[in-house]
């Protein structure tokens, strides 16, 4: 019996958590250091942009005070209502414009950083689920644990075809390559493989066809 899309969702985002935990234990004892390393009063940097951030939540939730009370201030009057808005709209723009100029000039300055974090966990992500899926040749714990396999033609070739190219490492490609376009194209990717499954008899998605393997349910044997 192929396994629905529930089961396989389930299956990937299990590989996908333990995958992340080790990237980020591995940032943490490794890649945090040394990308910190390669920017110049990083820690000095890091505080000033953090007393900015402060800054801006303290100040907003003075000015939603005053508004508050200013509207509390004017009752039924509407015309004070609508004048005390006007305040707290214009005060809350000034507040923005200058927390967007503040932010961007400490993001500018840690740009290589946050770069390195971008880069450091999509081919850390990417390399450990590649290494996943051929150690266990398909059988990861996730789908250990939701008790599915792989059926048909699970050749080297259409297994990195199946579990790589077209599921995990399109995601990634697709995000360092463009974000907005990896928002409108990866939706729409399981929107396609949702309706397939609904659709046809064998509840194959496309790349499960390209690849000539399908994702079954494990049989459960009763002895006579």
């Amino acid at each position: 019996m192929s396994a629905g899309f529930i089961r396989r969702f389930t299956s990937s985002l299990v590989d996908l958590i333990i995958v992340i935990f080790v990237v980020y234990f591995a940032f943490v004892l490794i890649g945090n250091p040394y990308l910190k390393n390669q920017v110049e009063n990083y820690d000095n940097i890091d505080e000033n942009l953090n007393e900015v951030l402060v800054s801006y939540d303290v100040t907003k939730a003075q000015i939603d005070a005053n508004y508050e009370l200013a509207k509390k201030a004017a009752g039924d009057d509407d015309d004070a209502v609508g004048e005390a808005y006007l305040v707290y709209k214009n005060q809350i723009s000034v507040l923005n414009q200058h927390y967007a100029l503040d932010t961007s000039v400490y993001q500018r300055l840690l740009y290589e950083y946050n770069v390195g974090t971008i880069y450091f966990y999509s081919l850390g992500i990417g390399i450990l689920l590649t290494v996943l899926v051929l150690a266990f040749k398909g059988t990861t714990p996730g789908r250990r644990l939701l008790k599915i396999e792989l059926n048909g033609d699970v050749t080297w070739f259409n297994l990195i075809t199946h579990d790589l190219l077209l599921k995990y490492l399109l995601v990634i490609i697709l995000i360092l390559f463009s974000p907005y376009l990896a928002f409108i194209i990866i939706p729409a990717y399981f929107i396609i493989d949702i309706f397939m499954m609904m659709l046809s008899k064998d509840r194959t998605t496309l790349r499960d066809r390209i690849s000539k393997i399908i994702v079954v349910q494990k049989q459960k044997f009763i002895n006579p």
